[in-house]
């Protein structure tokens, strides 16, 4: 069989939290459901979707990765293959929550286990995560901190593997030993023939995420080869991806690894990495994006760039007639808000990197950028060292912030550097972060300029950044995300 419920006999000795887990041990080979009879699905290991297999997740399920432990190994992940196909349509008051399965029956608020190899959930644990949809995992366990290095041993990451999607849409991968132009091998897993990702399929479907919380990844498996908290690689525009939240991940949030698929309403905060990450050849467009910087120090290198954007960062390309990869990355954000580190409780003390909070554009990115609202990054808003056309317009930073060199073939119009902030900017202080810009003190540029061609997914606003300033309407983030229910993110 391909999944297993607990045995009668189990059920009968589990406890009632328990009686309702799934334990997935094997592929999903087969059209699938999870959730019709159990609240809680746990990952044996990496768990892949495949022979076109489509597996279907009902709202307000939770599915939890296992820890990487003595026992089993390689954490927990989900990975959905080029030959499967995923339906995770959660709603705002049932959204479809990926977390970890580590466990905590001592009851100190620290996973059971021995630092980074943790105790894996067996029947009549206690979930370290018990409550995810109520009361989520704070930034920090309890226990002791390592302030050295200004990453917090204690931030809740590393807890589990990932959510990753293949799909079979173009990247400008090129050829490399026996690998066909455009196809490559997904990081963060072997490479095998379920962890390809790419191919000439433009439209290619691999189904819905849509109110998506993907909190505490990024389990380490070797040097640069990290698990995102949502990846995409090859993933083409027949795929939904909005309303998604990466939550607490040890590297990057979301990252794009060429493909054609569009978003809307991402959210990405306190990742180790990268909020955003584009690469080799994505041509793609979002709307509505929040990046919260990690104030504590976590994951990979205790927080990055906002936006890290990339055309042809890939070690062998595909290159047109002319020498120029092919595809050539064209991607597109509109209505964003980045929150950089602010007050005392910012920054940690030993984090110098000036990249948070940054928006990088390199390795041959070529796309816009609208409709931005940045506060408080820690150096320089751009760091742009593509020679591609860039359109920069209708951005606006808070006072004080330095915009850095804006070479010559980037087009830019409608910056403004004198905004007056966030309502609440100091996403350290629970409580402290409401993401809507004061609405006085600066003027709002008119929208998207008529210059920008909109793809059918973008909605033309009177605002800049991810949020209405109007209080009529209710953030997009109310309720589902792992940020407002902790009481973090607050309108």
């Amino acid at each position: 069989m391909k999944y297993k419920f607990l045995s009668l006999l189990a059920l009968g000795a589990a406890s009632a939290a328990s009686a309702q887990v799934l334990n997935v041990t094997s592929d999903i080979t087969s059209d699938t459901t999870w959730g019709a009879s159990e609240t809680d699905v746990v990952l044996e290991g990496q768990i892949f979707v495949k022979n076109d297999a489509t597996l279907t997740i009902l709202p307000g399920t939770i599915v939890r990765g296992q820890p990487r432990s003595t026992a089993l190994g390689d954490p927990g992940s989900l990975i959905i293959t080029k030959a499967g196909r995923i339906i995770a349509d959660g709603d705002a008051e049932n959204p479809i929550v990926f977390t970890t399965a580590a466990i905590d029956n001592g009851g100190d608020n620290i996973p059971d286990g021995d630092g980074s190899l943790l105790l894996p959930w067996t029947s009549g644990d206690t979930f370290y995560d018990a409550d995810p949809i109520n009361s989520p995992l704070p930034v920090l366990a309890a226990g002791s901190i390592d302030g050295s290095s200004g990453v917090d041993d204690r931030a809740n990451v590393e807890l589990w593997g990932g959510l990753i999607v293949l799909g079979n849409a173009p990247t400008n991968l090129g050829v490399d030993g026996n690998v066909l132009a455009g196809i490559g091998n997904i990081e963060g897993l072997p490479a095998t023939a379920d962890s390809e990702y790419g191919g000439p399929i433009a439209n290619d479907d691999s189904g819905i995420l849509r109110y998506v919380s993907v909190r505490h990844g990024g389990e380490v498996l070797g040097s640069a080869n990290e698990i995102n908290g949502i990846t995409l690689g090859g993933v083409g525009y027949g795929t939904t991806v909005e309303f998604c939240e990466v939550y607490m991940n040890w590297d990057d949030g979301f990252e794009w690894f060429g493909g054609t698929v569009n978003g809307n309403n991402l959210i990405a905060s306190f990742t180790g990495d990268d909020n955003f990450d584009g690469d080799q050849g994505w041509i793609g467009q979002v709307q509505f994006a929040l990046a919260v910087m990690a104030y504590n120090g976590v994951g990979s290198s205790g927080g990055d760039e906002a936006f890290e954007f990339d055309g042809d960062d890939a070690p062998d390309l595909n290159e047109d007639l002319d020498g120029n990869p092919a595809p050539l990355a064209n991607y597109t954000f509109a209505n964003f808000t980045i929150v950089g580190g602010t007050g005392s409780t910012g920054y940690v003390a030993a984090d110098t990197d000036p990249n948070l909070g940054r928006i990088t554009l390199r390795n041959g990115y070529s796309g816009q950028l609208y409709n931005g609202y940045i506060v408080n990054p820690k150096a320089n808003v751009f760091s742009i060292s593509t020679g591609n056309p860039v359109v920069l317009d209708t951005i606006t930073v808070k006072s004080g912030a330095t915009l850095g060199t804006i070479p010559g073939n980037v087009t830019q119009s409608n910056i403004v550097t004198n905004g007056a902030g966030l309502i609440g900017e100091d996403a350290g202080a629970v409580g402290g972060l409401n993401p809507r810009p004061i609405a006085s003190g600066f003027p709002l540029p008119a929208g998207i300029t008529s210059s920008l061609v909109l793809g059918d997914q973008f909605e033309t606003v009177s605002y800049v950044g991810a949020f209405d300033t109007s209080t009529a309407r209710t953030l997009w983030t109310t309720g589902w995300t792992a940020m407002s229910a902790s009481g973090i993110l607050v309108d």
